[in-house]
């Protein structure tokens, strides 16, 4: 018995080999929010309405909803809008 480790493994597990390397991304459609969906949206949250009934309203699903509340940071303009709404009401 030799004190020498040989690997039974190549060192290079196959990269020598001609391997190609497929991409699963597919790029998915964007479909762009314009300016009145987004106020639109804007008020449904102030009304507290669920992301799920606002997806419904769009035809969009509950991430899109989300997604474009975060991704313009539109969490101000519902809360001052929710104020307005109350405002209206109390008055």
């Amino acid at each position: 018995m030799s004190l020498i480790f040989k690997p039974r493994i190549s060192f290079n597990f196959g990269a020598s080999k001609s391997s190609t390397v497929k991409n699963k991304y597919v790029p998915r459609e964007e479909i762009k929010w314009s300016e009145a969906q987004v106020e639109t949206l804007v008020l449904l949250r102030a009304l507290r309405f669920t992301l799920r009934e606002c997806g419904k309203h769009f035809d969009r699903s509950i991430t899109a909803c989300s997604t474009v509340i975060q991704t313009q940071n539109l969490y101000k303009a519902i809360d001052k809008k929710r104020e307005e709404l109350i405002n209206r009401i109390v008055k």
